[in-house]
């Protein structure tokens, strides 16, 4: 059977994820999923509903992680909205020396087929694979070539879903290039942790196909639905829309409870939902149309 080393992040509000996260990645693959949880400050009953998850599968190993992001990331940019955490996944290639290849996903998505199919990409001699953000190319991407001064010619990716060659990151000191970046673009990052993987690997990166990290504006574009890893970016996120709700505006919702509702953390979640009913949604619908989005 195949070991799979798959690493994930997560605060405490963001443990519920996690959890779903592991669920819809065990249920579609044969594989062993070994997975690393970069513990931001995720309590003790959340772990134990986590780790629940044992109950249902079989094919997983879960340790978390704690890492002093103080220690490691003095003097990098913070947000209101994003912690220093974000840096972990820099620290991915170190934490496990005797990984040589390694899965990291951010845990705001759901798995619709096997992992297996991305862990054996082959990365053809780059440190990093990732998937081109092509949807913002000729908006979003012309300005983070400008204030990153990369060429312009280079595919800016998203962090949110990586396959590292953990041997490269290790003989190459990436960890080393990647906090200096960060040090010295430190007025300019508006995603930092992004802004910084994609500085350093500027036209340099194994393109992954979009399947690995499909998106909402994906599918805005004209894209089919044949994909493995739904990646949840849309401001309204999925745990905000009741299951009973069926419309456009919320696609694959139903995906996301299927997974939720193996989990512990199903009860409380469904209760904070925010689209409730039509009458909520209408409200929604409104909303997005007088802001023109």
């Amino acid at each position: 059977m195949m070991h799979i080393p798959i690493f994930l992040a997560s605060d405490n509000n963001y443990a519920p994820f996690v959890a779903t996260t592991i669920a819809s990645t065990c249920d579609n693959t044969k594989s062993f999923c070994e997975f690393y949880v970069l513990d931001g400050g995720i309590s003790e009953d959340n772990r134990n509903k986590i780790l629940e998850l044992k109950n249902l599968y079989k094919n997983f190993s879960i340790e978390f992680i704690n890492i002093n992001t103080d220690k490691y990331f003095a003097g990098l940019i913070e947000t209101p909205k994003i912690t220093k955490s974000m840096y972990n996944r820099f620290l991915i290639p170190y934490l496990k020396p005797e990984i040589e290849k390694a899965v990291y996903s951010d845990v705001d998505v759901i798995l619709y087929g096997d992992i297996a199919e991305l862990y054996n990409e082959n990365l053809d001699g780059y440190a990093i694979g990732a998937v081109w953000e092509d949807f913002w190319e000729d908006s979003e991407n012309v300005k983070r070539k400008r204030y990153l001064e990369l060429s312009l010619n280079h595919k800016y990716f998203s962090s949110g879903l990586l396959l590292l060659d953990c041997n490269l990151w290790r003989e190459k000191d990436i960890l080393s290039s990647l906090l200096a970046i960060g040090k010295k673009y430190v007025n300019s990052l508006m995603y930092p942790d992004q802004d910084i993987l994609n500085k350093y690997f500027d036209c340099n990166y194994k393109l992954l196909d979009r399947k690995y990290c499909f998106v909402d504006v994906c599918r805005k574009n004209g894209n089919n639905n044949d994909f493995i890893i739904r990646h949840y970016t849309a401001p309204k996120k999925p745990w905000q829309i009741s299951p009973q709700i069926n419309s456009s505006f919320f696609p694959d919702t139903r995906r996301f409870w299927y997974y939720m509702k193996k989990t512990s953390f199903f009860d409380d979640l469904y209760k904070k939902c925010t689209v409730k009913n039509q009458n909520d949604l209408l409200k929604y619908r409104i909303t997005k149309i007088l802001s023109g989005r």
